[in-house]
Order: structure tokens, then C-alpha cells, then sequence
């Protein structure tokens, strides 16, 4: 992955020195060219730097790096020598292919935007200050590219930071590529519990991925949008408007009737706050003008709506409704396990620690339901929006959700479902997304 510039450089010095490993990939480059190679083992960092900047005040040396220079790379300790050394020779930096480009483009596009770099090795930085970047990374919802993950002394480094990645963000997926772009390369999509399980699967040649709250990950590929969904139609009619109006309606079509239907619900539930809207459309989403008598609302909806403003995570019980959601949620399904709780319920349970904080939406699951109540002892949501469905629990888990000590939007009696959740979560995305 040597760049052009990289390559006319190699060929113009007459000295080439770096660690023996990163000479020995230019083999086929150098040998018989009569250039003078001079390697030296790892941790000879220092020596390497005195002897390239040395032959430097007389000849063209190339101090070759793996990856980019500046990014874990020899370009800080080269810089900080000739500071400090006052030495007078002529430095050209050329930028290479890091790590994280590479192995992104081999797991598809995980980083796509914003995203964190972290390094777990304690070499050079305390342990302490690792764990806290890492940490904040994780609070901080970026994407993570993790770099010198492990080491036949350092399994315990590795452990550490997946029990912490499980604890800020879940069981998520991870990319973990070894050897990207050379000889012998793995490129694989695991959970963190796996990697957890199978420690050795890590080692320094390789290089991890770690989503955030938007990444998905399907059929062999990652990919974290960058938000053109949210803002264009991607697909055969893509919007002349360059926005998304009410209920997700992205083209002009759709916009003109988005529009007349919003007259009619007017006429048909009139109001202009917040809760009316909510009523609206649910109606709009079921056809069912009967279902504004089996919401309730309980405290204040605009909490839901300022949960949702200040970025908070939303967690959901069911595929269905995640799909149904103009913003990304976690599944707690994803997360569910075996054992004598429904699937929903357990999997909600395993995410325990991120319902705290979090818009909550039920859509399904009574189990759900009556598990977020139990949770929600320990870990209180910012907002809840519960509309199970069924003849079992369905009505007895939205009581139990109305006593709780948050406010929330459920509906009485048995009649429920996704679509009305994500009706009512979408609005409030919405609201939280104007400017006023």
C-alpha cells in the first residue's frame, strides 16, 4: 500500500533505515539497487531516529514506518530529536496508508465519519490514561479503530477493554482484520463477547473496529452511514428537495400528500401541541381514528423530546421497530440468549446498564415490558414509549409502565403494536431535530 511519493523516495536515497521487519516488506524494492540498509530490533526507537537524522546531514536517507508516520509511527520521535538536538538537515514527511483506511475498506465502511483511535499499549502510556480514552470513546459514540490490541503479555489489556466496550455500549459488533493488504490476511466481523471468549483470535498484527450506535452489520460487511439516508432519497427516486418532510415523505410527491393528510387529521383531532401531533399520528399510522382513545400519557412528553435533542441512546424490543425508526436504536433481541425468559425480555436484560438515560420503546413484548419495569429500578430511562399488544400481560405490563417514575406514552388495554411506537418515537425525533 506505498503510495507514489513514498515509492520515488525509496528509489532516490542511498540509505534506507527502519525496524527489520517494515525493511524486510521493501525487499524486492531495494535488493541489488545498491542502497545501504541498517535495521534494528523493536524498542531501538531512539537509536533508529540518531542514526537515519545522522546520515541525513550527508547523504538521502528514508526512514521507513509501517502504516502512516504520525499515527503511531516514527515521525514524533524524528521531529522531537532534531528540536532537541538542534540538528540542521532537511526533513520531507510523506504521508502513508493507515491501518484503520485499510482495514475499513476491507469490512466495508465502518468508518465513514467521526471516529476515535486508541492504542491499548502501556509501553509508552499508562495504562490508566488508555482505559479513560477508551472510555470516553465509548461514552463519546464514536466509532473506534483500536490499534496494538494484544500481545502474548498484554491478553489481560485486551480483556479489560472489551469488558469495557460491553459495559458502555453492549454486545456490538466488532471488525477485526489482521494483516491488512499483506501476506496471510483475516478479515472477520465478531461480537465482543466472542472475542472475549477467543482472546487469541487478537494478536499485534491486527486491528479493531468497534461500532457505534448507527454501524450495522450484514452479510460480511460494516457500515456506518453518514447520515445521506436521513437527508436524500438513496434509491431509484431520490428527493429534489434535499429534505425529509413530516412521517419520513422525501419526494415531492410524497410531501404533497403528507401535507393533505395533515389537513385532514387536523380537522379530524385538531390541537397544536406536542401531544395532539403525537394523537395524529397514530391515527395516521393505523387508520384507526379509535386509537386516540387508548393512548395515555403520562408526566411531561417534551422530556422524551429533550432525551432525544441532547443525543440519548434509544433502545427498542423488536427488530420491526428499530426498522420503523428515522434515527438508529438498539435491538434488544440482538442481545438475547437462551433460557426460560422470551427472547425479548432476556435480551433486554443483558443491556440492563444502557436503558439508563435512554428513550425506551416497547412495541411488542409484554416480557419486555415487565423486564423494563424491573430495570428501571436500577437503571431509570429518560423516556418511555410502551405499546405491547396481545390478550397476555399486553394490558398488565402497560399498567406497570404507567407507575413507574418516568414519563411515558403507553396505551391501555390490549390493543398496541410497533407501527403505533415508532408513530410516536418518529415525532418525537422530529420535534427534537428543529431548530426552534
Amino acid at each position: 500500500m506505498l503510495t507514489l511519493r513514498a515509492l520515488r523516495a525509496i528509489e532516490e536515497s542511498e540509505y534506507i533505515v527502519g525496524y527489520k521487519t517494515y525493511v524486510e516488506r521493501l525487499s524486492l524494492l531495494i535488493n541489488g539497487k545498491r542502497k545501504k540498509v541498517i535495521t534494528t530490533g523493536m524498542r531501538e526507537e531512539i537509536e533508529r531516529v540518531r542514526k537515519a537524522v545522522e546520515l541525513a546531514k550527508s547523504s538521502v536517507v528514508s526512514l521507513v514506518t509501517g502504516g502512516d508516520p504520525s499515527i503511531y509511527g516514527m515521525l514524533s520521535p524524528v521531529v522531537e530529536y532534531i528540536i532537541r538536538e538542534g540538528v540542521d538537515v532537511d526533513i520531507e514527511v510523506i504521508p502513508g496508508v493507515s491501518a484503520l483506511n485499510a482495514a475499513s475498506t476491507l469490512l466495508g465502511s465502518p468508518i465513514s465519519g467521526d471516529h476515535a483511535v486508541v492504542s491499548l499499549s502501556d509501553l509508552l502510556t499508562p495504562w490508566s490514561v488508555v482505559e479513560k480514552r477508551l472510555m470516553y470513546a465509548l461514552r463519546g459514540d464514536f466509532v473506534i479503530a483500536i490499534y496494538n490490541p494484544s500481545s502474548r503479555k498484554r491478553k489481560s489489556k485486551l480483556k479489560r477493554a472489551m469488558e469495557l466496550i460491553l459495559k458502555e455500549r453492549g454486545d456490538v459488533y466488532v471488525g477485526v482484520v489482521r494483516n491488512a493488504f499483506r501476506e496471510n490476511q483475516e478479515v472477520r466481523i465478531m461480537r465482543v463477547s466472542k472475542i472475549l471468549n477467543d482472546p487469541d483470535c487478537v494478536d499485534m498484527s491486527t486491528i479493531l473496529i468497534v461500532s457505534n450506535s448507527e454501524t450495522v452489520a450484514k452479510d460480511g460487511i460494516m457500515l456506518t452511514p453518514r447520515g445521506y439516508s436521513s437527508k436524500y432519497s438513496i434509491g431509484s427516486e431520490v428527493s429534489e428537495i434535499g429534505e425529509i418532510g413530516e412521517m419520513g415523505a422525501t419526494t415531492r410527491k410524497a410531501i404533497r400528500i403528507t401535507r393533505e393528510s395533515s389537513e385532514l387529521l387536523k380537522k379530524i383531532h385538531p390541537g397544536d401541541d406536542l401531544r395532539a401531533e403525537i394523537i395524529r399520528r397514530c391515527i395516521a399510522a393505523t387508520g384507526d381514528v379509535s386509537v386516540r382513545d387508548i393512548l395515555r400519557f403520562k408526566g411531561d412528553v417534551k422530556e422524551g423530546v429533550k432525551a432525544l435533542r441532547d443525543e440519548c441512546r434509544i433502545v427498542v424490543d423488536v427488530k420491526m421497530l428499530q426498522a420503523g425508526l428515522r434515527r438508529h436504536s438498539i435491538a434488544a433481541i440482538d442481545f438475547a440468549e437462551g433460557g426460560e425468559e422470551t427472547r425479548v425480555a432476556s435480551g433486554l436484560k443483558r443491556i440492563a446498564h444502557l436503558v439508563e438515560g435512554s428513550v425506551v420503546g416497547i412495541g411488542n413484548s409484554p416480557s419486555a415490558a415487565i423486564a423494563l419495569c424491573e430495570i428501571a429500578e436500577r437503571y431509570k430511562p429518560a423516556f418511555v414509549v410502551a405499546t405491547p399488544v396481545g390478550f397476555v400481560n399486553a394490558a398488565e405490563s402497560k399498567e406497570m409502565v404507567r407507575e413507574l417514575d418516568v414519563s411515558s406514552i403507553t396505551t391501555a388495554g390490549t390493543r398496541g403494536g410497533s407501527t403505533i411506537c415508532a408513530a410516536i418515537i418518529n415525532c418525537l425525533i422530529e420535534h427534537a431535530e428543529r431548530s426552534d
